[in-house]
């Protein structure tokens, strides 16, 4: 029933780095080595473009990673993975030294059992964490969701316009576009 349940759960899922020295974060790497582990975890991940994969919707479900990139280097990759992928993406984090925040819930996946987040999210229901538990978070995680959530608020902000420009190209065409 959990696995059920579970596997149409879709996570937005942020991997990234803490350095060893610094405990900051820090880039992921090249993009030759971030997209060469991301292939060799994902046999059959498509690239759109240099920065942008998705591996195709077949019986258990695909996903879509787009890597920030800054100074030529990637700083952390966002993805839609839900619970099928989960411990490919843990394993590819524990092998690389990366880590992964889960932008829903506002903390890190442990590696070590990447699914446990789908049966504490499915033992509360729909519910969120209280306020409080939010408050809590210190250090790289806390920046991963600051970082997570401009970059959803700007792109509901590019879905939005993209609605509008549809909108005014709809009632061009219908009341006032050319030859009427």
């Amino acid at each position: 029933m959990l696995q059920d349940a579970s596997r149409t759960m879709i996570r937005n899922l942020i991997i990234y780095k803490i350095g060893r020295v610094s405990q900051e974060v820090e880039p992921l790497g090249d993009l030759e080595a971030v997209t060469g582990a991301l292939n060799g975890a994902f046999i059959d991940l498509e690239w759109e473009s240099p920065i942008t994969a998705a591996l195709p919707v077949d019986l258990d479900g695909g996903f879509r990673v787009k890597l920030t990139m800054q100074h030529g280097k990637v700083q952390d990759v966002y993805t839609d993975a839900g619970f099928n992928h989960i411990r490919q993406f843990a394993g590819l984090c524990e092998r690389q030294g990366w880590r992964i925040a889960d932008a829903q819930e506002g903390k890190d996946v442990d590696l070590k059992d990447p699914q446990e987040l789908y049966k504490e999210r499915r033992a509360r229901g729909t519910s969120y964490p209280a306020p409080k538990q939010t408050i809590a978070l210190r250090g790289p995680t806390r920046a991963s969701t600051r970082r997570v959530g401009r970059v959803l608020k700007w792109v509901m902000l590019f879905v939005f316009a993209i609605g509008l420009i549809a909108l005014g190209f709809y009632l061009w065409q219908r009341f006032g576009g050319l030859g009427h």
